[in-house]
Order: structure tokens, then sequence, then C-alpha cells
């Protein structure tokens, strides 16, 4: 577990210069939420590489309650101009889950997007995964992704995944951010998950552009 964590954290510091961070902070009373996000995309023509690195971090009266690691690498390539075919893989720890810590997706499938405009866009895709955790087993995932853009400045974003399985996962992550320049951005965060247990992180978000 160690190992591949560590290969996460120097995979992702190799991509910070070119990527795009955002770090949220709450504090209420003795409750504490945090959450770190670091995304980056390489494009080269037909084909497209995602990378997604997620760290959150809750404290509930003085206690830890959430410590989860997220990370996801896609591969995209463009078979039309709505179309494409997809490859993941994706890691979850998640410190405080039962009886298995690591969730490990590997799989394949199809991506479309529906409206692909500078004011809208919306998305899905449906891929066949492998999944270990406790056990080994075939999954169905599916991905939903919406955005709006208010203004030039101003824009909300709606990511939702489903995985079937003996436990189902459920993630979904809403951001609102206003972009008070073409490098930093505000705003605000909630990400929802539902795997053996639920749990739902809001923060106060910066934004980065490097």
């Amino acid at each position: 577990m160690k190992y591949i964590l560590t290969i996460i954290t120097l995979f992702t510091a190799i991509l910070i210069a070119d990527t795009t961070a955002n770090i949220g902070l709450t504090l209420i009373d003795s409750d504490v939420s945090f959450s770190g996000k670091v995304k980056h995309i390489i494009d080269r023509g037909k084909w497209t590489s995602n990378f997604d690195t997620t760290y959150t971090y809750k404290t509930s009266d003085g206690k830890e309650k959430t410590n989860d690691l997220y990370f996801q690498y896609k591969e995209q390539y463009e078979l039309t101009e709505k179309s494409y075919a997809l490859g993941i893989a994706q890691f979850d720890y998640d410190k405080f889950r039962k009886d298995y810590d690591l969730r490990t997706v590997l799989g394949a499938g199809y991506g479309y997007k529906f409206i692909d405009t500078e004011t809208w866009k919306l998305s899905n895709e449906t891929s066949l995964a492998y999944l270990q955790s406790s056990g080994s087993e075939l999954i169905v995932r599916n991905n939903l992704g919406v955005s709006y853009n208010f203004s030039e400045k101003l824009s909300i974003t709606n990511n939702l995944l489903f995985e079937s399985g003996k436990d189902m996962y459920l993630r979904n992550a809403t951001s609102l951010m206003y972009k008070l320049s073409d490098k930093i951005s505000v705003g605000l965060n909630n990400t929802y998950t539902d795997n053996v247990t639920s749990k739902n992180i809001f923060t106060i978000n910066l934004g980065v552009k490097l």
C-alpha cells in the first residue's frame, strides 16, 4: 500500500508543473474538512490523457473521520467528433473502510459528448472493469459529467460516478468556481461518496492553474 501511494505522490509531483490544483478547507468549531485536488490533461490530437488525484481529510469533535486518497488515470482515443474509446485505471484508498482499505479498478469503455459548446458540456462514459477490493469481480462503470458557464468568470460542474459490484460505489462531486484571473479561481466544492458507508466533504476552494 505504501509503495502505491509513493508512486502516486511522485507521479503527481512530476505533473504539477502543467496542471490545475485546487485546495479546499472549512473550519467549523472543532470540525475540519480538507480537500486537495490535482488535475492534468495531455492533448495529443486523437489521444488525450487525463490524470486526477484527490486527497480528502476530515475530523469531527477532534476525531479523525475521513482519510481518503483517490487517483484516476484515463486514456481517450477520439472515434468521431463526439465519441471516443477509453481505458481507465483507478485507485481508491479509504483508511476507515471496513474489511479493506484499497479498491483498484481497470477497465475499458465508450464515451459520448452529447453537448460540447462554450456554455454547456454534457458527456457520459460507460465501461466494463475489473475490480479488486475484498475480492475480485467484473463491474459496470458509468460516469456522467455536466458543466455550465454562467459567464466568462462563473461556472458550475458536476461529475457523477457509479460503479456496480458487491459494494456499490457512488461518487458525486459538485464545484462552483469564480475566476479572479486566468490563473486564480475561488469557489465552493462538495463531494459525496457512498461505498460501505457514506461521506460528505464541503470545502471553500482556491484553484490555481500552473
